[in-house]
């Protein structure tokens, strides 16, 4: 079996990709979509890209977009200040909901917490300030049909959003959310200067585990002065049975938009790096990274290492995830009666 695995290896990589995302894909005890476009090559690879998740907290793209718009329009500025009261804060993620009110920002400081540590009660403030019915209908006019921000994080959201409504807030597809971050990409949404921006608050994004998590990316480059292999800018979504992540990944070589989405797992741990959903995207991320971001050389160079120990690494997993599978289906059953 490996020896044909390597095969395939050598003669398509385009096949070997494919069956790289299906292996992974069948470890896992849930639904999960893939939309994936290389922007240097225009080649695509989907899986289930059309189908509808929920999108979680990646939805906050949209918001952002939609931000930017309206600075464009003339309808607010970046700079303006909000006093965020007690009644503002939400819960959830993010890190307003523990200042002590009032709290003075900017609408770009709000924005920039939004996603970087997708701040609940900036988003709440944001998407407030923009409207709501104003960033579904952006969508649609960007051609973005399947991509549904259902709700404002008011109060009642938070009862609403167990794990047996996990889309009471927004929905999107694999898609739509690639075409998103791609029109941002290709500075084809705004002007140029504002997906340039958008661009660097998403390279902030403090959740690098899902998309970049074996990626050969580095955090601090600043810091280190260590230029990465690779650079993500992103944004992850996270809930109970459902992890997500839409990412812009560059490289000296390419440059490529990828949305991994995930539902209805058995896991509903809330600890984001030890979720089965985190693991298959990273690892669905890393299989897309092996094929467009190595060169043939490096492919063929890796061939009896990395690809081909993938089948061994991947079997383990799936056994892994198997027994937790199964042990988690107990505890349902066990709880059911």
């Amino acid at each position: 079996m490996i020896k044909n695995y390597r095969n395939v290896v050598v003669a398509n990589p385009r096949r070997i990709l494919r069956l790289r995302v299906r292996n992974i894909i069948r470890a896992f005890s849930g639904r999960v979509g893939v939309s994936a476009r290389n922007l240097t090559t225009s080649e695509k690879f989907n899986i289930n890209e059309q189908t509808v998740f929920p999108a979680l907290s990646s939805i906050k793209l949209a918001i952002l977009i939609e931000l930017f718009y309206q600075e464009k329009e003339g309808k607010l500025q970046l700079d303006e200040k909000i006093t965020i009261t007690r009644s503002d804060q939400r819960g959830g993620t993010g890190i307003l909901r523990d200042l002590t009110p009032p709290i003075h920002l900017s609408l770009r400081d709000l924005a920039v917490l939004m996603i970087t540590v997708s701040d609940n009660t900036s988003t709440w403030l944001v998407s407030s300030k923009v409207g709501r019915s104003n960033v579904n209908d952006r969508m649609r006019l960007l051609g973005l049909k399947a991509m549904d921000l259902r709700s404002d994080l008011g109060p009642a959201i938070f009862e609403r959003m167990d794990h047996t409504d996990i889309d009471a807030y927004a929905v999107s597809s694999p898609a739509d959310m690639t075409d998103l971050i791609g029109l941002i990409a290709e500075g084809k949404v705004v002007s140029r200067r504002a997906c340039t921006q958008m661009i660097e608050i998403l390279r902030m994004c403090q959740s690098v585990d899902f998309l970049g998590r074996y990626l050969p990316i580095n955090q601090f480059a600043t810091e280190t002065k260590i230029e990465p292999e690779a650079k993500l800018a992103n944004k992850i979504g996270s809930m109970m049975h459902g992890r997500t992540d839409v990412g812009l990944v560059e490289t000296e070589s390419v440059r490529y938009v990828i949305t991994v989405m995930t539902d209805r797992s058995l896991d509903n741990s809330l600890i984001m790096s030890v979720h089965e959903g985190t693991e298959v995207i990273g690892r669905i991320s890393k299989a897309v990274y092996d094929a467009w971001a190595l060169s043939p050389l490096s492919q063929n160079k890796k061939q009896g290492g990395l690809l081909c120990d993938d089948i061994g690494v991947l079997e383990q997993w799936r056994l892994d995830i198997l027994h937790r599978k199964r042990i988690l289906q107990e505890e349902r059953e066990f709880h059911d009666h």
